[in-house]
């Protein structure tokens, strides 16, 4: 019976270790050896590979005593192997549990190497897609080329004798490229391999890829520091192969399109004096065949690097990316607004006292940047600022003075190259550029109870890698000058979750100033603005969205829980309901049959008005309740799903039932009863609620808005009109 040697490396992959080692030891196959190189892990993996000997007597363990990268892990395992085949995998990947199998199943006496096939996934959900759809597919045979087309070793049964007489080797000297001189000694010598589609490796994307990313994400920089190092070891060895020799040029010609043509783009000038020579010296052993058919600009720069002619590279990769450019704006407007904003509105002087505010992407006018605009508009109406408003699709209800501009319009892409200050409530897109001298303010939009950023295990969203949204999220908050947080709690949770590392002004929310400055007054009026009953006690239910229910990335499903129509049989002769809906949710509900009881006011601009003509709050894991306790009204927690919310969608930051200022209920009607004895739940949870308030909203005076105007406006002469009457907290 053929014995197989599978050979794993790890270093610092605890997250996935355990389930990548899983899917070798439940092969279907079971004549295996499992040899395990722990590189000088420093995080869990060496416990969890040792927990596993224990159990697998298969399982052998080599410990390097000092930090060697992959290939030489490799070359370890190669050593200690015993089986008449090999087989890599990498710690953060997963093999189908038949995997192995399939591949022995068809060997034969003249097999060196049998490749499998390959996909890429995030979860390993994934992995049903792949199982049955390819279990009777034949095998075929392929191009010894074609099969290891990314130049990888993974995937393949190779023959132990095989390997070993040849002397095969990984390289010891790079980290992202080391298969390389492996897989060209494979391809020179087994002109057509087999080829089992069926045999399925999955390669894992990492969930961080920011403080662990996998080889293959790390930067451009490094990808071109190590493929020149391996390019300029392995061209002179194929000198005299006409074949591997073209080959191997082909790699460095594609390379050099997919990473170094876009890494120039954007590269310093120290990070080009360090890089130019690296390609030139690449680009030496380059064989004329190898690129005479090149497009003719390409083929020139090619040329003028194999000739160290930097200035005529320079002058030809700047056409190459006009031509680019070119190709994008033709017949797209959304490209050539792109365009004209980094040629030619990035290079217009900034406006000292030009503003932009932003609130939620531009679908509202609410939140922080409202509260912060509006206060500057009070203290500064004597002087020369310009405030710019942005919204998605409908104008805002804001001063007729201000200016507004349509996202992504022309005008916008002005207003964010030239203004001193953008003050944000969301994200921004990653295209717009930060100039040095602008300041961003990043408002946020509410408290934390759920996960954010770096501290989501595994982001749900759909059409979202996880390791890609948090490596988006830390660079986004690396632009950023200031954060605003509600509270020290926030403050510790938003320098971990963004990586944080500018200021933080822990001054309260200006968006509940109004809160704490409210009138009586004001609801009456409200109430008439908005067309609600004066004589109907109000209820506002205002839940947030689930991840892992949508219809498309960026729109959620929402099932409404609530019986309505029972609500309305017990209290409809008190109350009515006013519904807000999280703006990411696209559903749209049909509350036709509940009119004058229920009023949808999901699209309403600002929820503090709703804050303010409600009697009670019911939400469930929304942050609106943070805010809401500046109110001191009795606020229900519908939570009918929390522990899957808690333990499978997202996860929460302290202990949901101990922490919240009311009831945790599970149905309508424990929600009906509860309303119905709303005096005493609020005597029930008096000294909850003020344990609640003293820890989250103690910050929340009402004077949120000038401190963090007196912060950012710093520089500016008109600092002193506020400077003096703002209290420090």
């Amino acid at each position: 019976m053929i014995k197989v040697s599978i050979i794993v490396p790890f270093y610092n992959t605890e997250e996935y270790l355990n389930e990548c080692i899983k899917s070798i030891t439940y092969q279907t196959y079971p004549n295996l050896e499992i040899i395990l190189v722990d590189d000088c892990s420093t995080d869990n993996s060496k416990k969890i590979a040792e927990d596993f000997r224990k159990i697998d007597s298969r399982i052998k363990i080599t410990y390097n005593q000092i930090r060697s990268g992959v290939g030489k892990s490799r070359n370890i395992g190669i050593k200690k192997a015993n089986g008449d085949f090999i087989y890599f995998v990498d710690s953060d990947d997963y093999i189908h549990h038949n995997a192995i199998k399939r591949l022995v199943d068809v060997v034969e006496e003249k097999d060196n190497v049998i490749s499998g096939s390959i996909s890429t996934i995030t979860n390993l959900n994934e992995i049903d897609k792949f199982t049955e759809r390819v279990t009777e597919l034949p095998v075929s045979y392929k191009l010894s080329s074609k099969n290891f087309k990314g130049r990888s070793a993974l995937k393949a049964l190779y023959r132990s004798n095989f390997i070993k007489n040849l002397n095969i080797k990984f390289s010891e000297d790079v980290n992202i490229y080391a298969d390389h001189p492996f897989t060209y000694e494979v391809i020179k010598h087994s002109k057509e391999i087999k080829y089992v589609r069926n045999s399925r490796y999955f390669r894992r994307r990492r969930h961080d890829r920011v403080t662990n990313p996998s080889l293959k994400e790390l930067s451009r920089y490094d990808k071109i520091i190590d493929f020149t190092r391996i390019y300029t070891s392995i061209a002179p060895k194929y000198h005299s192969d006409t074949f591997m020799k073209q080959l191997i040029d082909r790699d460095f010609l594609n390379f050099y399109r997919k990473v170094v043509v876009m890494f120039m783009k954007a590269s310093t000038e120290e990070e080009f004096k360090e890089v130019f020579p690296r390609l030139h010296n690449s680009a030496r052993y380059l064989i004329n065949e190898s690129y005479k058919n090149l497009n003719p600009l390409i083929k020139r720069e090619i040329k003028a690097l194999k000739y160290y002619e930097t200035k005529k590279f320079l002058k030809y990769l700047r056409i190459h990316h006009e031509l680019r450019d070119f190709k994008k704006i033709i017949g797209s407007k959304k490209n050539l607004y792109k365009w004209i904003y980094k040629k030619r509105f990035l290079k217009q002087p900034i406006d000292s006292h030009k503003v932009v505010f932003e609130s939620f992407m531009g679908k509202n006018y609410s939140g922080n940047p409202k509260a912060i605009y509006e206060s500057m508009k009070k203290e500064f109406k004597d002087k020369e600022y310009s405030y710019i408003w942005v919204y998605k699709e409908n104008p805002l209800p804001i001063s007729a003075d201000d200016k507004q501009v349509k996202r992504f319009s022309l005008a916008y892409y002005k207003a964010m190259a030239t203004a001193k200050y953008w003050i944000v409530n969301t994200r921004l897109p990653k295209h717009i550029e930060k100039r040095t001298d602008q300041l961003y303010l990043q408002t946020w939009h509410g408290t934390p109870l759920k996960h954010l950023g770096m501290d989501i295990s595994n982001v749900q969203m759909p059409g979202t890698d996880t390791g890609r949204y948090k490596k988006n999220f830390t660079e986004e908050a690396a632009r950023w000058d200031y954060l605003i947080a509600q509270n020290k709690y926030s403050s510790e949770i938003f320098k971990r979750a963004f990586m944080f590392n500018g200021k933080i002004l822990e001054y309260g929310y200006p968006r509940n100033d109004i809160l704490v400055q409210q009138s009586g007054n004001e609801v009456n009026s409200l109430k008439e603005k908005i067309g609600l009953p004066n004589d109907k006690k109000v209820i506002l239910y205002a839940p947030t969205w689930r991840d892992n229910h949508y219809f498309e990335k960026g729109k959620y499903k929402f099932k409404l829980a609530l019986d309505l129509e029972k609500m309305k049989s017990k209290l409809g002769n008190d109350y009515i309901i006013i519904l807000r809906l999280h703006y990411v949710i696209a559903e749209q509900l049909d509350l036709s049959q509940h009119k004058g009881f229920v009023y949808d006011l999901s699209t309403y601009g600002d929820i503090n008005d709703l804050y303010l003509i409600s009697d009670l709050l019911i939400t469930d894991y929304s942050s609106v309740f943070f805010d809401y306790a500046n109110l001191k009204k009795p606020m229900l927690f519908y939570t009918y799903d929390l522990e899957d919310y808690r333990d499978s969608v997202r996860g929460l930051y302290f202990d949901f039932e101990k922490v919240v200022p009311g009831p945790l209920l599970r149905s309508t009607d424990e929600v009906i009863s509860t309303i119905q004895n709303i005096e005493s739940i609020q005597i029930k949870y008096r000294e909850q609620y003020d344990n609640f308030y003293k820890k989250f909203n103690s910050l929340d005076d009402g004077r949120a808005a000038e401190r963090v105007i007196n912060e950012i406006l710093k520089s500016q002469p008109e600092y002193d009109l506020i400077s003096e009457r703002t209290t420090e907290v």
